[in-house]
């Protein structure tokens, strides 16, 4: 030990190398072309000694700090010829990397650890471990097809193998990619692959591999509303599962799924607490890709329930976690629903926002954006008298529909049927809408049956039909009732009490007006209230209440004025004219 801190000692007074920290003799070569040279002039052999011995030494004096050393580790393990020890710092170095969310940094490890483990023909465990951690961060990148292609690879590596966990694991991967709404989204396939993983794990008696299939059926019959009933027996199946054989992490995936499903299905709270639950599941378990997707969750719920402030609070910290990790999937799904949620609060620039940026992200990452909140966003142009850009913004969701989601088909043909009517053109608005009266009968899921049939209440009105219209105010209030939509609620009975009116039931109406106005109070829901009052007040005029009328009159100016202030300008004079046109 003397005599090495003599020749460092002698090296650093020749300015060869200089000091770079004391307590741990560590020193830097002042020039590269130095380092080289001295390099160079080590036998292959004693190179490869040394490496093997810094490896060592490493590892013995810092144990505890393996995996901040490990692309160091590596790199010697490397140099010293050693394939094993190269393979396992090489993957620690991807764990560490996709930790931090260096995505680029951990797939680069992840490849070398993988080519080791091929060429070192490592057990096949180990391969399917890498096979899925690699292609975990290409679909966090968003890089679905490469993804597919990796766990095409696995799958060739189990038909050489003949390895029945391999081609399992393999189809499972590549079945979650196709069974949700991604680029790569493909039912058929996702249904095939599906079919077959789960007769694998049957015959191998795998009951997580059961419970990650089960989970798979669930989002392939749910995120796109193929059937929502056999989405939530497959979710309850994996959840039993993953519950009975403490699959903590499946029940975590399963539990953040089946949030939704349960407020669809009249269970609000055991919907909130499911969301809860997989929200300290994914902390505890350091999972930031399904921990900010879990906001994204929340947000949607929250807005199903009428609950704004709430969502859009969700929405916002969905947003921050998935900038942080650069997941422009969640950032994109965080933001596709709220939109409503703001306009409801009268936050209409703000929501315009939001909706276009959630846009922009779904071309690159989350696609159903492209129709669901384009639809939104035709809504609110149409709304707000801006028809042209509602058609235009309609037709490409529509588009989008037929494209890739066929069963979400009715969102954008409501949307459009809108924007139609908007422009005066009510026997088109009924030919784009020809197929929603039905919309109630399908088991598929409710967002998109009561966002379907909005405007065909509005047609069976414009029309002048007030006995279809109630009674289809009738049947979807009971609906949204049932399936935990109150955010539909107080438009659904601003509705119906404008069938009761055609039909001169007034007493009636102003019965359902009451109800609407304590709701719409209670949610905080601007935009619907102002609506309310002003059809209220319109209502009590006729009915000879004057002085109720005045009041109602003035509470609704409050709020147009309010969301006056807050709509883009360039809705901003048009809004209040046909506004101040209602009251």
């Amino acid at each position: 030990m003397t005599k090495l801190i003599s020749n460092l000692n002698q090296l650093e007074a020749s300015e060869l190398t200089r000091r770079l920290r004391e307590e741990d003799l560590t020193y830097l070569f002042k020039h590269a072309l130095v380092q080289d040279t001295a390099y160079a002039s080590l036998l292959l052999q004693e190179r490869k000694r040394l490496h093997r011995l810094v490896g060592e030494a490493l590892e013995r004096v810092y144990p505890e700090q393996r995996a901040e050393l490990a692309p160091v580790l590596a790199r010697h393990f490397a140099e010293a010829g050693n394939d094993a020890k190269t393979l396992e710092y090489a993957e620690l170095s991807g764990d560490t990397a996709r930790r931090i969310n260096a995505r680029a940094e951990a797939l680069t490890c992840y490849t070398r650890a993988l080519n080791l483990a091929l060429k070192t023909h490592a057990p096949g465990a180990q391969l399917q471990e890498l096979y899925l951690k690699r292609g975990r961060v290409m679909e966090v990148m968003g890089d679905f097809q490469a993804a597919l292609e990796n766990y095409d690879a696995l799958l060739a590596q189990s038909a050489a193998r003949a390895d029945s966990a391999l081609e399992l694991a393999a189809l499972m991967a590549q079945a979650t990619i196709r069974s949700i709404p991604s680029a790569a989204h493909d039912i058929a396939r996702a249904q095939a692959l599906n079919d077959r993983a789960l007769e694998l794990a049957r015959a191998l008696d795998d009951k997580a591999a059961q419970a990650k299939i089960l989970w798979n059926l669930m989002l392939m019959h749910s995120r796109v509303g193929i059937s929502f009933q056999r989405a939530f027996q497959y979710g309850k199946e994996a959840l039993e599962i993953a519950q009975e054989n403490n699959l903590r992490e499946r029940l975590a995936y399963v539990l953040n799924d089946l949030s939704p499903m349960y407020y669809y299905a009249g269970e609000s709270e055991l919907g909130k607490q499911a969301n809860l639950q997989a929200r300290a599941m994914w902390r505890e378990l350091d999972n930031m890709p399904m921990l900010s997707g879990n906001y994204g969750y929340a947000a949607m719920n929250q807005l199903f329930a009428g609950e704004y402030a709430e969502a859009v609070v969700a929405s916002q910290e969905g947003v921050k976690l998935s900038r942080e990790i650069g997941n422009e999937w969640n950032e994109a799904f965080a933001q596709a629903w709220v939109g409503e949620a703001y306009v409801e609060l009268g936050e209409i620039e703000t929501a315009e926002r939001v909706m276009l940026a959630a846009i922009e992200l779904g071309g690159r990452a989350f696609p159903p954006a492209l129709l669901m909140t384009r639809s939104q966003l035709a809504r609110l142009a149409s709304d707000f008298g801006d028809a042209t850009r509602g058609v235009e913004l309609s037709e490409l969701a529509l588009e989008e529909a037929r494209l890739r989601f066929p069963s979400m088909h009715l969102v954008a043909a409501s949307a459009f049927a809108q924007a139609v009517m908007a422009q005066g053109e009510l026997e088109r608005a009924r030919r784009i809408l020809a197929d929603t009266p039905r919309a109630l009968e399908m088991d598929t899921n409710p967002m998109y049956v009561a966002d379907a049939l909005r405007s065909q209440v509005e047609l069976e009105l414009a029309e002048e039909n007030f006995a279809d219209a109630l009674a289809l105010c009738e049947q979807l209030r009971a609906y949204a009732e049932r399936s935990t939509l109150r955010h539909r609620l107080p438009q659904v009975m601003l509705a119906q009490a404008r069938a009761l009116t055609g039909l001169e039931r007034l007493a009636e109406a102003a019965r359902i007006l009451t109800q609407a106005r304590a709701l719409a109070t209670e949610l905080n829901a601007r935009w619907g209230l102002w609506q309310i009052l002003a059809t209220s007040a319109r209502l009590e005029t006729t009915r000879g209440n004057l002085e109720n009328a005045q009041a109602l009159r003035a509470q609704a100016r409050v709020l147009i004025d309010y969301i006056a202030a807050r709509a883009p300008e360039k809705y901003r004079a048009g809004f209040l004219e046909r506004a101040q046109g209602q009251l």
